[in-house]
């Protein structure tokens, strides 16, 4: 037998919100009327969907409120306020499988038997449009009065006051002058519990007209969230966001649904990853369990000496369902993007231990020296990378200032003061003096040359080629420190992992970095175990202590802020 999960909207139509009960009511019922209080007709009755319109009366109320313009304009009236709740809007998608006279019977049943029983006005419509998979849409609108009325066609107030006494029988005075009340409503239309009562006994009703038809379908009233479904839901497109998206314009609403679709395939997807990884976990739990049968007894007091309070794994799987419990008091939305994100880090977490067979505390530790090593060694050598090409962009400097005076200076390094007074008529002292700037340029940038290259000869070719190659090298020594980064990342949100389930369960680190040096003596590892486990717990101490003075830090200047603004 299929099961469907009932899709319904519950919501309050109000001025607030900047809406009209009379535009909401000419919507549903694919009419036009006249909305007396914003002065303006609603024409909706281009629309060619609609399949029943009916206003259920209860039996004490004048047949003028059938009228439907009279109904909500009435309503309109008796609400003063700008912020005032207008009436009930619901929608419920009725079953494509029965034909159109059962469902219009199964929705009057239903706001007979829940509604105008209990005094309300009821405006059903019913609309059918066809839907993306070329099938019947079937769905009921049904706006619901909030007031109750009298045989004589008066609204009834919503609510009353009752003034709150103290342990003496008193009325409790306030600061204002005013006595402190409450407010109380005069029906039970508004209780929290209600729409889930609805969707019940909806789903009831609507259980019984399949039954009754032989139909091999059932629905199910609980919401996704209560079924322990862990999928985002759809919104309802409505018609116009349905028409719109089958043109192929693009909507509000579909985009929405578009991203949730989205959502919900990457969401299972990780699931079928975790569940993966866990099959895995759980069958190398029972290899290890299975090799165990055959060693000796002392062989598995050995292996009994296994730290296993630092096994990361469970340190990981501890924290993740606290997270998992931590996430039980948001709201559906925020859960399911909060249980998301934490999936993503879960699995990436455990591929992170599983690909480098981290398993242990100290193994982490191991690895963060290790990949910090790496980092330092990273960053020295893109140092060194530019130091190198700063030398390559200053040998390129001189040479050109060199190119560029190196007539003048071999015309004052060539001839002695003879053939100069021949030449050009003046000493070389004189020839100095008036070229003194071209030829000191030369000699510095010379000097510099050799300096750096170690040689006078001007090879700015070759040096462009070594700067190109320099620069490819920090290129790829850049993009690797990205991944190292990440790793230092990943093994800090490990070790944070540790780090909050230790607090959460009182776990004294001291004392745990004692018992495995002693398990690590034991197994007969080497005394380095012990400095790795102290260098762990160096470090947590000195976060902590990086942390207390940050929230110090802030809280301090958080405080001078807000006395600078007194």
């Amino acid at each position: 037998m299929e099961i469907k999960s009932l899709h319904t909207h519950v919501d309050i139509v109000s001025r607030s919100k900047g809406s009209s009960v009379i535009a909401k009511a000419a919507y549903n019922a694919r009419d036009k009327l006249r909305d007396e209080y914003y002065v303006k007709v609603h024409d909706y009755s281009k629309k060619d969907d609609l399949v029943f319109s009916k206003i259920f009366l209860p039996e004490h109320i004048p047949k003028e409120f059938s009228n439907r313009e009279y109904l909500w304009n009435s309503v309109e009236k008796i609400e003063k306020s700008k912020n005032s709740q207008l009436a009930r809007n619901l929608l419920f998608t009725l079953p494509r499988e029965l034909k159109e006279e059962d469902r219009i019977k199964l929705i009057s049943e239903f706001i007979e038997e829940n509604f105008t029983s209990k005094g309300m006005i009821a405006d059903c419509n019913i609309h059918n449009p066809m839907a993306s998979d070329n099938e019947e849409q079937p769905h009921a609108h049904i706006l619901l009065t909030l007031r109750e009325i009298d045989e004589k066609g008066n609204w009834k107030p919503k609510s009353r006051k009752e003034y709150i006494f103290d342990e003496n029988g008193e009325k409790i005075k306030l600061k204002s002058g005013n006595y402190k009340s409450r407010k109380v409503n005069l029906n039970d239309w508004n209780e929290p519990d209600k729409a889930k009562e609805w969707r019940e006994n909806f789903s009831k009703k609507a259980n019984e007209y399949l039954a009754k038809n032989n139909i091999d379908k059932r629905i199910d009233p609980r919401t996704f969230e209560e079924q322990g479904r862990e999928e985002l839901p759809q919104v309802h497109l409505g018609t116009k966001s349905f028409q719109m998206e089958k043109k192929g314009i693009q909507t509000e609403r579909g985009n929405h649904n578009r991203k949730i679709i989205a959502l919900n395939k990457e969401f299972k997807k990780l699931k079928e990853e975790i569940a993966e990884i866990s099959s895995w976990i759980l069958s190398l739990v029972n290899m290890v369990k299975d090799f165990l049968k055959g060693f000796s007894k002392e062989k598995q007091e050995e292996y009994n000496l296994t730290p296993d309070l630092f096994n990361v794994y469970s340190y990981l799987e501890t924290y993740y369902k606290i997270q998992k419990e931590l996430s039980k008091n948001l709201s559906y939305d925020s859960r399911m993007r909060k249980e998301h994100f934490d999936s993503k880090k879960y699995v990436k977490a455990l591929s992170y231990m599983s690909s480098n067979n981290l398993k242990t505390i100290i193994d982490i530790q191991c690895k963060k020296d290790e990949v910090l090593t790496k980092l330092k060694e990273n960053k020295e050598s893109i140092a060194d990378c530019n130091k190198q090409i700063k030398n390559i962009d200053t040998l390129i400097k001189q040479a050109k200032i060199m190119r560029e005076n190196k007539t003048v200076y071999d015309r004052y390094k060539g001839a002695d003061n003879s053939i100069f007074s021949k030449i050009a008529g003046a000493s070389k002292e004189e020839y100095y003096n008036s070229h003194k700037d071209e030829i000191d340029k030369y000699i510095r940038a010379k000097s510099i040359l050799k300096k750096l290259s170690g040689s006078e000869k001007i090879e700015i070719t070759k040096w462009e080629k070594e700067k190109r190659g320099l620069q490819t090298d920090i290129n790829h020594l850049t993009f690797n420190q990205k991944f190292i980064k990440e790793e230092v990342s990943q093994i800090n949100h490990i070790k944070y992992i540790v780090g909050e389930v230790n607090k959460d369960f009182g776990i004294d680190i001291n004392i745990e970095i004692e018992i495995a040096y002693k398990k690590a003596i034991a197994r007969g590892e080497k005394p380095s175990v012990k400095i790795a486990l102290e260098e762990f717990q160096r470090q947590i101490k000195k976060e902590d202590r990086q942390k207390a003075w940050a929230k110090e830090h802030y809280k301090n200047k958080d405080h001078i802020h807000k006395e600078t603004e007194r």
